[in-house]
């Protein structure tokens, strides 16, 4: 593990963060639900994610500076997300709301406010003051170093540090990302929300039509 540096994510690593979006997104599956709720092809979706990154806003899970990276030999090997929910008051969905208002195509907005009423049954609100775990995307070749592992405490440690009245991590799975949840349960997580839609149609959607949200305290 020596061979590997990790450090914070630059607009330089934007292609690699985009992957890792997409990645997390589907959750082991081969549905994204930034192709179908926005009605976009893969291409397209990493194209304007990277557009997004490079805007450089920060305080959502679509910001350069949540990231943190591995890097080896001078690749990004692995990269993982996270946030203090709400620091500037400011939600981090809305945040996340402009930016894809401000990038995307109009009609692939209107698309999406026509699928409101179906998606939202799996949507939870973050909760603000605490650390939300994003995306995590371990490239192929370096699977097997529990980089995610690795990450995932430098990440939540720096932030714990830097913000003294926050001591709760939280994170949302989709429940077909069994080994995502194994990971977090022997983390010490611990499942506290369970929420399920009870439309069908959401399933053309998003990878699964369950959630579970995950939290542990740290203070």
């Amino acid at each position: 593990m020596s061979d590997f540096i990790i450090r914070p994510a630059t607009v330089d690593d934007a292609p690699f963060l985009a992957e890792t979006i997409i990645e997390a997104e589907k959750s082991g599956t081969d549905k994204l639900s930034y192709s179908t709720i926005f009605g976009l092809t893969e291409k397209e979706v990493h194209k304007y994610l990277i557009n997004i990154l490079e805007e450089e806003i920060d305080g959502c899970e679509l910001s350069v500076s949540s990231f943190i990276v591995a890097e080896y030999n001078g690749k990004v090997a692995a990269a993982l997300s996270a946030w203090v929910e709400g620091l500037e008051d400011i939600p981090s969905t809305i945040i996340k709301g402009n930016l894809l208002n401000y990038v995307l195509p109009k009609e692939c907005i209107k698309r999406a406010m026509t699928l409101n009423e179906i998606i939202r049954e799996l949507h939870v609100e973050y909760l603000p003051k605490t650390i939300q775990i994003g995306a995590g995307y371990v490239a192929k070749e370096f699977r097997g170093n529990r980089l995610l592992g690795i990450l995932n405490k430098e990440i939540i440690t720096k932030l714990l540090n830097e913000n003294e009245n926050v001591n709760s991590v939280w994170a949302q799975i989709f429940s077909c990302n069994v080994p995502s949840l194994k990971t977090y349960e022997k983390a010490g997580f611990t499942v506290v929300t369970t929420r399920q839609a009870t439309n069908k149609e959401i399933e053309n959607y998003l990878p699964s039509n369950k959630k579970y949200v995950l939290t542990k305290n740290y203070k």
